[in-house]
Order: structure tokens, then sequence, then C-alpha cells
């Protein structure tokens, strides 16, 4: 399997976080912020110098996180920075070489059977943009918006009805979501996914906390034997975990063990 790390869960600086990715085993590198800036509002150079770092480690880009639509439906002027800030996230996708891009769905405000028809008049002029220039859309199933689940997903998918619009799917967002991941949710989504985020969590005392991958509720052992079977893309780990007394790098570098573990397990069988 293509393994990544979202490198801003090891460090805000590039290169730190390149060398650990590499270090721990990692084949490609997901960007995201860099030195506290998202990744659409560095420079074309930086965005060069970004790859070049990568190349020279033997790291390659999976793809690059713009926050588009992640605002309120309502939000006119909102909307209007999600899809400029779009137009510049297929900017950086084409100078990559890469071929899709990450969106979002709103803020959760009135559920998504309230809101289904207007996000697809907005995601259809999204769709227009990306689809002009070759790239296709990756909509995240993200617990606080309006598509958090896998079923919610497929609701969305078949709304939009186009080949351009698929799925990055986070098992651990829509256990936030109130969903079992595998097999419920994955079952709903894995015909269109491109793109898959890693992280765990669990239910204590009443309240959703991360896990390092593999200590959570997520079945990842069936998660991943499935995956295994039909996806050819980039599993990245985005664990938010931290560990009592450490910080951001110690838990992914935790997760990721996790994470190896349970392979093994899987190439045991």
């Amino acid at each position: 399997m293509n393994i990544g790390i979202v490198s801003d869960e090891i460090s805000q600086n590039p290169e730190h976080a390149f060398k650990v990715a590499k270090r721990l085993g990692a084949t490609h590198i997901e960007i995201r912020d860099v030195r506290g800036k998202n990744v659409c509002l560095l420079s074309d150079a930086e965005i060069l110098e970004l790859r070049s770092l990568a190349s020279k480690l033997g790291l390659q880009i999976s793809n690059i996180d713009s926050y588009a639509f992640k605002v309120y439906i309502h939000d006119e002027a909102g909307i209007d920075w999600s899809l400029s800030t779009l137009e510049r996230a297929i900017e950086i996708t084409k100078l990559l070489d890469l071929n899709f891009t990450r969106v979002f769905t709103f803020w959760w405000h009135g559920g998504l059977a309230k809101n289904l028809e207007r996000i697809t008049e907005i995601l259809s002029r999204a769709l227009d943009l990306a689809s002009s220039e070759g790239i296709t859309l990756a909509v995240e199933n993200e617990y606080s918006c309006m598509v958090g689940t896998g079923k919610e997903t497929r609701k969305l998918l078949e709304a939009v009805n186009s080949r351009w619009l698929k799925v990055l799917w986070d098992p651990g967002n829509a256990f936030f979501a109130r969903e079992e991941p595998y097999p419920e949710g994955y079952e709903q989504v894995r015909d269109a996914i491109v793109h898959v985020h890693l992280k765990d969590a669990v239910v204590e005392n009443g309240a959703f906390k991360f896990k390092p991958i593999g200590s959570g509720a997520i079945d990842y052992l069936g998660q991943l034997r499935s995956l295994g079977q039909s996806f050819r893309g980039v599993l990245s780990l985005e664990t938010h975990y931290t560990p009592p007394g450490g910080n951001k790098e110690d838990g992914t570098v935790e997760s990721f063990n996790g994470l190896l573990n349970i392979l093994s397990k899987l190439r045991a069988v």
C-alpha cells in the first residue's frame, strides 16, 4: 500500500516533517499547512521548492489540502472565498501534476436533507471550475460539516451525479459523526474513493477522543484488508492524536507504528 502522512501532523516546518515521514517509512507526503499558512497561500516558487524537497528525500506529494467550503452555506462571502481558494488549489494541483483536490460540504447547519439542493448547486459551480481543468474534486466526509458519514456522502454523490466528484474517505470522521466506519460507512463509498485519511478514536466517559491507529474503536484491520483488495491510492495518516506529555510528532510516530503493526498482521494472514 502507498502510505502517506499529512505534513503538519508532524511539524509546520516542511523540511523536518518530510524527513520524519521518510524515516518512518512513508512513501507520500500530503501538504496542508506550512509555517502557519495554508498551502493555497503559497507562491508557485514555494510550491516547487516543496516538490523539490520531497523528491530529494524520495517522497511523492500525494495531494494538497485547501479549506474550500468549510464555511456556512448562507455565507455568500465565504462561498466566494471558497471558489477563489479552489481556483488556486486547482492551479497548484496542476503545477504538481496531480489529478484531484479536496473540498468540504459547509459547516453543519440544519443537516444534509435540508441543504442538499443548495450544496449540490454550489458544488456544481465548483465542479465546472475543476472539470474544465481536468481536475477531480474529492469531497471529504467531515463530522463538523453537512456530509460526515459514508451514507451522507453517497446521498451527495447521487444528487450531484458527476464523474468529476469522488471521495476522500475518513473513517475517523465517520466515527465522530456516529456511524460505524467499517463496514457500514465504507460500503456506501468504496467505489468512489480516491484518497484516504487515517485517524482512530474512542468514546471515553461520554466524550470522543483521538487515539493512535489500532488503539481506538475503528476496525482498521477489516478496513485496511478491504482497501488492500481494490484501492490503489494513498492512505494518508492524519492522526490528530497528541499523547499525554508529548506533541503532534510523537502522536504521529505512535500512530504510524500502530498502522505498521496492523499491516504486518494482514501480511501474515
